[in-house]
């Protein structure tokens, strides 16, 4: 004989089934994707937004720099920028060095572009190592560095191995060549010490656009690649 279905079994029925909605609902709603971090003791929000950070305009010159130091600077001033103080070379360090970390780069502009001839004094230390060889592109020297080749490895000696100074434009280095002009000779260090070494020619430390473009085509085709992943970050 089959028992008639009661007023209690359909409360029964109906209860149960509003508690296991109930129950679907708040599992939804709170079991934050099932993530395990969200049933720790410590309680733990939402993840947090990503922010897009903007690429350093810099690092880009820097590395430029970097490629151009090791091309043409660092069999004489080593990797480390300390130079060959040990005879017979006598080659002054970068690291530290008053010439490099001057508020301007008019000095040290003219001695990429145009060389040095004389002895000269770095950290209270005198250097006998003789003449260091123009740089700079020119009719007798027309593999030489660029402009801003110039700018972007002054930039790269002026912020390592512990240096700490303004990024060096290539309007900077372009009012010191327009401002020499034509010259053949190697600087002398008496010549150079009536160059100012602060005043107008320094500016902002943001780079221009016309140096950003060139220190990009100077990176080979996969870092340049990379970087512009990044910036589109």
């Amino acid at each position: 004989m089959r028992r008639a279905f009661g007023t209690v079994d359909t409360l029964l029925l109906v209860g149960g089934a509003a508690l296991l909605a109930w129950g679907g609902l708040y599992v939804g709603r709170y079991s934050g994707r099932f993530d395990a971090n969200e049933f720790d003791e410590i309680p733990h929000g939402p993840a947090p937004k990503v922010v897009a950070v903007a690429a350093d305009p810099n690092a880009v010159v820097l590395k430029a720099g970097l490629a151009v130091y090791n091309k043409t600077c660092v069999n004489c001033h080593m990797a480390d920028g300390n130079g060959r103080p040990e005879a017979p070379y006598n080659i002054p360090p970068l690291a530290g060095s008053d010439w490099i970390l001057a508020e301007s780069p008019n000095r040290i502009a003219r001695i990429a572009m145009h060389g040095l001839k004389d002895p000269v004094k770095v950290k209270d230390v005198m250097y006998q190592g003789g003449v260091m060889n123009p740089q700079g592109q020119s009719a007798d020297n027309p593999t030489g560095l660029t402009n801003e080749e110039i700018a972007n490895v002054l930039s790269y000696v002026r912020n390592s191995w512990g240096n700490k100074a303004s990024i060096v434009t290539l309007a900077q280095v372009e009012a010191v060549s327009k401002e020499v002009g034509k010259r053949s000779e190697n600087w002398t260090v008496e010549e150079l010490m009536k160059v100012p070494m602060t005043g107008a020619a320094t500016t902002s430390a943001a780079i221009t656009p016309d140096q950003l473009k060139a220190a990009l085509k100077a990176l080979p085709a996969a870092e340049l690649e990379a970087v512009l992943k990044d910036v589109k970050k």
